[in-house]
């Protein structure tokens, strides 16, 4: 019956739903680990280690992120991106073969180096890296938005944001 309640009045809180619960879960991880309450922590590992096999779409899934700001940014750029070097290499294949190599470079350096920070930095992987792409997701849906408030993703940015922080600083 309180679970039924407290349902309800998540339902007409001004916040989308699955956000107030991750927060929730977000806040549940947090003291888990603040506390350092043996068995919980124990089963929070646990968990990681059988969610270990998403290790690799997980850090896809940032990369992708990542690889949409840059694309993002490139798109903002409008004609000015498409003009850039158009003069300089005589013909549109060149620049086309100019433009695939700076994309592919970029794609590189991001394929290259996020596996390697995010393996370096994450004490909880998985758990880490959702909530570095749900915060980062959030963000790059709402990059072109001129009248975004991030006041109604806040529960989502919060929960993301301690998935990714926390189990490394507490």
């Amino acid at each position: 019956m309180v679970l039924l309640e407290l349902h309800v009045r998540v339902k007409h809180s001004k916040y989308k739903p699955w956000q107030v619960y991750l927060l929730a879960a977000a806040i549940i991880l947090c003291l888990i680990l603040y506390f350092d309450i043996g068995p919980l922590t124990d089963t929070l590992r646990s968990l990681e280690a059988a969610a270990s096999g998403f290790q690799w779409v997980v850090i896809l899934a940032i990369q992708g992120v990542l690889i949409g700001f840059v694309a993002e940014y490139l798109y903002e750029q409008g004609d000015e991106y498409a003009k850039v070097g158009s003069n300089e290499f005589d013909s549109k294949d060149k620049t086309l073969v100019a433009r695939v190599g700076i994309m592919t470079g970029v794609s590189a350096v991001i394929t290259l180096a996020v596996p390697n920070v995010v393996r370096t930095a994450a004490e909880y992987l998985v758990i880490q890296t959702v909530g570095a792409v749900i915060v980062l997701g959030i963000l790059l849906v709402h990059e072109s938005s001129s009248d975004w408030n991030p006041k109604t993703e806040l529960p989502g940015l919060v929960a993301g944001l301690l998935l990714a922080v926390a189990p490394t600083v507490l």
